[in-house]
């Protein structure tokens, strides 16, 4: 990404509207925000994914017979007179048990909170990036997919991992040819002075009832100053870098244990915070076995993780209530279904996103470091927050208030 313009508010964040589409039972988070794309602004409805490393879009490369999902718009790059073309050659990218997307690579501009839908308070901000516009992609869960394209906020850029290709979630498929696109949404907010380097927060916040929320960059929110009912999650390194993971103590449902103390001595488990997913997926033993019990038992799902400032083990209780969710579109519409779901090539990990996140208030956190005089964002890790109306997810608590708020 390079720097486009300056914006007004120097180092004071961005907050980002999100609204809810239909809950739909296809893994991937009812949630968007509408983002403006290309020279005049083409709306379209984005979901800021920390599942992801890239940026994509649905577009008017797709045929009559391709691209169908239920946000319905496409980008029309044709109209855009800032649009510019990076790499015409077709690229698949990897969206895990979703299947692949057929892509082309492009430029343009974004414009966050638009101002022609009322929602920017602080005028609106710019950037110049790439993006992948798809070409085709087929399959159930994109025909239920409630946006348009995805804007990836991942932990990390980094490549390097030799089981990078065999653990691909929603991430770039690495090749033998030079990967032409370059995607840097967080680090070119904090280019551009949007974002401070006292600041490298990423948060979410929503609202079930209301279909509203926030996702806010470089800002807090300050309700949250006092609270104790809070867990640090750090950063851990899993075999697909780019993910938001934090190693697991235990996993149990009811009084069976799927994941002890013991087990992970030898092979760590791993929880990540999706933005851009929905139900608990992850490890084939571990899910299918938190389904098959879950769905009959709707016992409680409780995961012990991270740890107190006293030195306590962290500790999350999951209940039926928030794991069996009402479908409201698409199939299977009307039924209320058990979200956990067993993926393939995601051993020793429990992935979530909205299932968990509606009753959280979750930041991700980076650190800023300079690297030949520029800007590099390493992860930190994960906070998460009881919401102060709202079910008891963390029940453990903390002596003092979140070091991000000092």
């Amino acid at each position: 990404m390079e720097k486009l313009l300056s914006v007004i508010g120097e180092g004071k964040g961005v907050s980002i509207s999100l609204d809810r589409g239909p809950f739909q039972n296809n893994g991937a988070s009812p949630w968007y925000a509408y983002v403006g794309v290309g020279t005049p602004e083409q709306t379209l409805k984005f979901s800021f994914d920390t599942g992801s490393d890239f940026i994509w879009v649905t577009s008017s490369l797709c045929k009559a017979d391709t691209c169908h999902h239920y946000g319905d718009q496409e980008f029309a790059y044709q109209i855009s007179s800032s649009f510019s073309w990076v790499n015409q050659q077709t690229t698949e990218v990897n969206f895990g048990s979703w299947g692949n997307m057929k892509v082309k690579t492009g430029k343009d501009v974004f414009t966050l909170t638009p101002e022609a839908l009322g929602q920017s308070t602080s005028g609106s901000v710019s950037l110049l990036s790439d993006v992948y516009l798809a070409q085709s992609y087929q399959g159930i869960q994109f025909r239920e997919l409630d946006w348009d394209g995805g804007i990836g906020i991942p932990s990390t850029t980094e490549l390097s991992d030799s089981l990078f290709v065999y653990r691909s979630f929603r991430g770039i498929t690495p090749s033998n040819k030079t990967e032409p696109a370059s995607f840097h949404f967080f680090q070119s907010l904090l280019d551009q002075g949007v974002v401070s380097s006292k600041r490298p927060y990423v948060t979410f916040l929503t609202d079930i009832d209301n279909k509203s929320g926030q996702v806010e960059f470089g800002q807090l929110n300050k309700d949250y100053r006092e609270n104790r009912e809070y867990l640090f999650l750090p950063w851990d390194k899993y075999s697909a870098p780019y993910l938001w993971t934090s190693k697991i103590t235990s996993l149990s449902i009811g009084d069976t244990q799927l994941i002890s103390p013991e087990s992970i001595t030898s092979t760590p488990y791993f929880l990540a915070l999706d933005s851009g997913s929905s139900q608990f997926k992850g490890d084939l033993d571990v899910m299918a076995t938190l389904y098959n019990i879950a769905s009959k038992t709707k016992e409680n799902l409780v995961i012990e993780i991270g740890e107190t400032d006293s030195g306590n083990i962290g500790k999350l209780v999951v209940t039926s209530s928030m794991y069996d969710v009402l479908i409201e579109a698409g199939e299977n519409k009307g039924e209320v279904i058990t979200q956990f779901q067993p993926m393939e090539n995601a051993d020793y990990i429990a992935l979530v996103g909205s299932v968990l996140m509606d009753y959280l208030y979750t930041v991700y956190e980076f650190r800023v470091v300079q690297r030949e005089g520029e800007n590099c964002v390493i992860p930190v890790g994960m906070w998460i927050f009881n919401k102060e109306e709202g079910p008891k997810v963390i029940t453990t608590t903390q002596n003092k208030p979140a070091r991000i708020f000092n």
